[in-house]
C-alpha cells in the first residue's frame, strides 16, 4: 500500500512540476495610448447636459467607447485623431466624449438613469472597441460604427451627421452614391452556396448549421484584402466548412429571403441591418437570431474568434465578445501558446 501511495504522490508531483514550468505564452499586438487628445470635450458626464450644450452650438455628440490594450483603439487615435483635417472637421462640428468600456467613473445619461462606465457600455450593447455612436439632442442613435474606420470613412461619416443628411437619407444609401465604379464582379470562392437564396429559419423549423452572410461590393479594397489574406487560411477555412455560408453584393437587387422569412433585396438587407462596413459578414443562429457581426476592419485574430464565438456557442454563456476574447486570450497564453491581437 505504502508503494501505491508513493507512486502516486510521485505522479502527482511530477505533473505539478511540469505544469509549473509551461512557459506562458506571450501577449503580442496590445498597445496603450499614453494620452488622449486635449480636444476631447471636458465633461462632468451628464449626457443631458453634453447634448443640451452640443445642440446650443449647433453640434452633435460623439461618444468614443475605447479599453485599454486595444490596437484599433491607438490606431484611431494615432492616425484618426492626429489627422488635421479630420481633427478640423471634429472640432468644428461635434463634441466627443470618451468613455471606457470597463471603467468606473460614474455618469448620467440622457434619461437621468445613473451608472457606471462599464454598465453604460453594457446597456449600450458596446461588443468592439473603438466604437463610435453619434447621437441627436434626444439621446437617440444616428449612427454607430463598429470598430476601426479609415481617414476618408469618417471624413464621408462626419460629414453625413454634420450636414444632417440621416433627415432623408439612410448611411448605407450615403455612402453606396459616393462610390464612382460601381460595375464588376465579386471574388469568386468555391466556399458561397449558390442563390436563389431562401434563408428563413425559426425555432420551429431550425436550420442545421450556423449561417455566414457576406455583403461584398465589386471593386472594394477591403474586399480583395480579405480575399488575399484571410480567406486562403486555413483556420478560416475549416471555421466557414462548418457553417451555411452565403454572399450578396451589398449594391444589387438580387431578391432573397431574409432568415426572418421577409423577402427583399441585398442592398435593402444590408441596409436595414445597418451595417456600416464592405466586406461586412453577419452571422446568424439556427433559428434565425442574430449573434454577431464583423462590420469594420479586423485582422486575423479577432475574425477567427468571431467566428468561433459563433460556432462555439460561446455567446449562449457569455454575451459580451470582448469578455470572451480576453478569457480565451487567458487560457490561451496559460498554455504556452502566444497571442497576438495584431496579426
Amino acid at each position: 500500500m505504502n508503494a501505491i501511495l508513493l507512486t502516486i504522490a510521485l505522479l502527482f508531483s511530477i505533473n505539478t512540476l511540469a505544469h509549473e514550468h509551461v512557459k506562458q505564452g506571450e501577449f503580442l499586438g496590445g498597445k496603450i495610448v499614453d494620452e488622449l487628445p486635449n480636444w476631447f470635450k471636458a465633461t462632468f458626464m451628464d449626457f443631458s447636459e453634453d447634448l443640451e450644450e452640443a445642440a446650443d452650438e449647433g453640434k452633435h455628440v460623439m461618444i468614443y467607447f475605447h479599453q485599454d490594450g486595444c490596437q484599433y483603439c491607438a490606431k484611431l487615435v494615432s492616425d484618426n485623431f492626429h489627422d488635421k483635417n479630420l481633427v478640423a472637421k471634429l472640432q468644428q462640428n461635434f463634441d466627443v466624449i470618451e468613455t471606457n468600456m470597463w471603467g468606473d467613473r460614474e455618469l448620467t445619461d440622457w434619461q437621468g438613469d445613473d451608472y457606471t462606465e462599464k454598465e453604460f457600455s453594457a446597456k449600450m450593447k458596446i461588443q468592439f472597441t473603438p466604437t463610435l455612436v453619434f447621437l441627436n439632442p434626444k439621446g437617440e442613435t444616428l449612427l454607430r460604427l463598429n470598430g476601426y474606420q479609415s481617414i476618408e470613412k469618417m471624413h464621408a461619416t462626419l460629414d453625413y451627421i454634420a450636414n444632417k443628411t440621416y433627415l432623408d437619407q439612410s448611411y448605407a444609401s450615403y455612402i453606396n452614391n459616393l462610390k464612382t465604379n460601381k460595375v464588376g464582379t465579386l471574388n469568386a470562392h468555391a466556399i458561397f452556396e449558390t442563390g436563389p437564396h431562401m434563408l428563413s429559419r425559426s425555432e420551429a423549423i431550425p436550420a442545421q448549421k450556423i449561417l455566414a452572410v457576406f455583403f461584398e461590393e465589386p471593386n472594394c479594397k477591403e474586399c480583395d484584402d480579405f480575399y488575399q489574406q484571410l480567406m486562403p487560411l486555413k483556420e478560416t477555412q475549416d471555421h466557414l466548412k462548418q457553417m451555411q455560408v452565403v454572399r450578396f453584393n451589398a449594391l444589387s437587387d438580387e431578391k432573397l429571403i431574409t432568415p426572418a422569412g421577409k423577402r427583399t433585396t441585398a442592398k435593402d438587407w444590408y441596409e436595414a441591418l445597418n451595417l456600416t462596413y464592405k466586406p461586412a459578414i453577419v452571422f446568424f443562429d439556427k433559428t434565425g437570431e442574430e449573434i454577431i457581426r464583423r462590420d469594420a476592419f479586423f485582422k486575423t485574430y479577432h475574425t477567427h474568434e468571431i467566428m468561433t464565438y459563433a460556432l462555439t456557442g460561446a455567446y449562449k454563456t457569455q454575451p459580451n465578445f470582448q469578455r470572451y476574447l480576453e478569457d480565451k486570450s487567458d487560457k490561451l497564453r496559460e498554455q504556452g501558446i502566444t497571442v497576438d491581437l495584431w496579426k
